[in-house]
């Protein structure tokens, strides 16, 4: 009976994640981020060599995605409920393992935020941080409305009132915080490798640029 298929998540707070909590800010995101002037880049057409030389997009890479994916979605759920801890589970009416389940949720919102951020040429730009922040928000309002209004009860009843409770709760805060800087430690590891090790060529000519 433990080993069932489950419901991991609240159904109509999972179901936004494709569309309101990760995919419409990319688009502006990647559509407004820049790397160096015009005339830098028309003067210096091989600084964007190595993407026709599939430097930026191989196996390698693919399997270094899939790997950390993994990984970091691992995280994201095993550190709350090792944290935290439950064994009961009802579909039908808010409890501790849907406050587990909550803050899991939030923390792969975070990491995969983040990671956008981090990974994006200009991460301190408006058109970075303001739609990342925007997707986000879209993500606290459908936790507001599924916990607090009439039709969020009525279609996700096991989901009344667990945002406060989250936020009520100490070790459900924790557990975020951790599972979110366990996740991203190995990108901020290899950013940093990248930027003083082995740089490119662009993130020279960025530098100089600055």
């Amino acid at each position: 009976d433990k080993f069932r298929a489950r419901i991991a998540f609240p159904e109509y707070l999972s179901i936004g994640f494709n569309v309101l909590y990760s995919a419409w800010h990319i688009l502006f995101v990647l559509g407004f981020d820049s790397d160096i002037k015009d005339e830098v880049a028309l003067a210096r057409p091989a600084l964007y060599k190595p993407g026709p030389a599939r430097q930026l997009f191989n196996i390698r890479i693919f399997a270094q995605w899939i790997l950390f994916g993994i990984l970091q979605g691992s995280i994201a759920w095993v550190i709350p409920f090792a944290w935290i801890g439950t064994t009961e589970y009802d579909k039908t009416k808010p409890g501790q393992f849907w406050i587990c389940s909550t803050a899991a949720f939030t923390s792969i919102n975070i990491i995969v935020c983040m990671k956008l951020v981090m990974h994006c040429e200009s991460p301190f730009s408006k058109w970075t941080i303001l739609p990342t922040a925007g997707a986000f928000l879209c993500y606290i309002i459908v936790l507001f409305c599924l916990g607090y209004t009439p039709p969020g009860k009525s279609f996700q009843p096991n989901f009344w009132h667990i945002p406060g409770d989250l936020l009520k709760s100490t070790d459900a805060l924790l557990s975020i915080a951790c599972a979110c800087a366990a996740a991203l430690f190995p990108d901020a590891v290899l950013l940093t490798l990248e930027r003083f090790l082995w740089p490119s060529e662009l993130s020279l000519a960025k530098r100089v640029k600055k």
